[in-house]
């Protein structure tokens, strides 16, 4: 991964928090900078397993674009899940 892969990877994740807090304001964690940071991993295990298995649409600088967004996407909305499978477990 190059130095214009990894900008692209924050573009997603900002994207991806962005279109989250418009559609589902409720599961969004509300810190900016952890849900970037945990979108930009997920984004990077999503375009690594892409560039690993199979190659799946388009690839720029190295990320493959929608393997990354929705590796973003999970990793986002399993952050924003956590506290309810909390309660639901009973764990808080």
């Amino acid at each position: 991964m190059s130095v214009v892969g990894f900008f692209i990877l924050i573009a997603i994740a900002i994207l991806v928090r962005f279109a989250g807090i418009k559609l589902v304001p409720l599961l969004m964690p509300t810190g900016r900078l952890r849900t970037v940071a945990l979108g930009c991993a997920g984004g990077f295990i999503g375009s690594l397993i892409d560039n690993i298995f199979w190659q799946f649409g388009p690839q720029v600088a190295g990320i493959g674009l929608v393997a990354a967004i929705i590796g973003c996407a999970l990793s986002i909305l399993g952050l924003g899940i956590a506290p309810f499978i909390k309660i639901l477990l009973g764990k808080v």
